[in-house]
């Protein structure tokens, strides 16, 4: 079975890298959610969801290291299908509980969706152009952030800090903020 994911998602999650990777080269991948990426994230989610909906969700138990970060890597992008991404999660979470999910991985989505419903994040995996630099994005109960993230196999919040991207900052970040909440409500992340 894990053949099957890897072979059903790869060239998915390809095809998402080589959009990115354009955008990026051009310098408009910081400036706004491009439409062309968004139609690549919308399209593997739902190929992913049809796949799902046929197979069951992909774990490592049937799809692998590889195929579950894959479909994984569906997910964190599916940022235009909040219900898809939280039944994700919902899953992931089950799955994670029968040790049979990466926590680091649900870590990362459990941030995400916090982060798009407004809402603090629990590890510290999301970040933000904030003032010209990337930053962590609000974080719930800073105080205990080193145990939760220990809990989920993460490093140390220091070294998650010094990660260095190959994105630049917005060249309008007013802008860019507008369109992110007008976005948002397009969506259903928000009301």
């Amino acid at each position: 079975m894990e053949e099957f994911w890897i072979s059903k998602l790869s060239h998915l999650v390809e095809r998402d890298h080589f959009i990115r990777e354009g955008l990026l080269k051009r310098g408009i991948l910081g400036d706004t959610y491009h439409k062309e990426l968004e139609k690549v994230h919308i399209e593997n989610a739902k190929k992913l969801e049809a796949l799902i909906i046929k197979n069951g969700f992909p774990v490592l138990s049937n799809a692998g290291e590889k195929g579950t970060l894959l479909a994984w890597v569906i997910v964190i992008h599916a940022i235009s299908l909040p219900d898809f991404m939280k039944e994700c999660l919902v899953q992931m979470r089950l799955a994670a509980a029968a040790q049979d999910y990466p926590l680091d991985l649900l870590a990362t989505i459990e941030d995400r969706v916090l982060f798009f419903e407004g809402l603090g994040q629990l590890y510290g995996t999301q970040y933000d152009w904030i003032e010209g630099e990337l930053k962590p994005v609000p974080i719930q109960d800073f105080s205990s952030l080193p145990y939760r993230r220990r809990s989920m196999g993460l490093p140390p919040m220091s070294e998650e800090v010094s990660r260095v991207t190959e994105e630049r900052p917005p060249s309008d970040p007013v802008k860019k903020a507008v369109e992110f909440e007008h976005w948002l409500k397009k969506v259903g992340w928000r009301v």
